[in-house]
């Protein structure tokens, strides 16, 4: 089976825009409870691959943990109040 780029398109934007709205499900359920479902987990690790060592119950429970704590952190980071006329710490020079 040939494969054309539009069709290849097609698959990796659905693949793409299921896996945003799974991420912005489990940051409104931090938001609201606190934590993820196991839902929402089994349904971004099935959006990667393979579950590998998240089959086993007490890996999967760290992960979730894990996944609800990158959430707080990534929230706590973007509520950081920065200035607009502060210069960024690294600059980058061509050449």
């Amino acid at each position: 089976m040939k494969v054309t780029r539009r069709q290849f398109t097609k698959v990796a934007g659905v693949g793409a825009a299921g896996l945003a709205m799974a991420w912005q499900q489990a940051c409104t359920q931090v938001a609201e409870t606190g934590e993820v479902s196991t839902e929402t987990v089994h349904t971004l690790l099935d959006a990667q691959g393979s579950r590998g060592i998240y089959e086993r119950q007490e890996e999967f429970e760290r992960l979730r943990r894990a996944v609800a704590n990158s959430i707080r952190i990534s929230n706590e980071l973007r509520s950081f109040p920065l200035d607009n006329d502060e210069q960024p710490l690294t600059i980058f020079h061509r050449g």
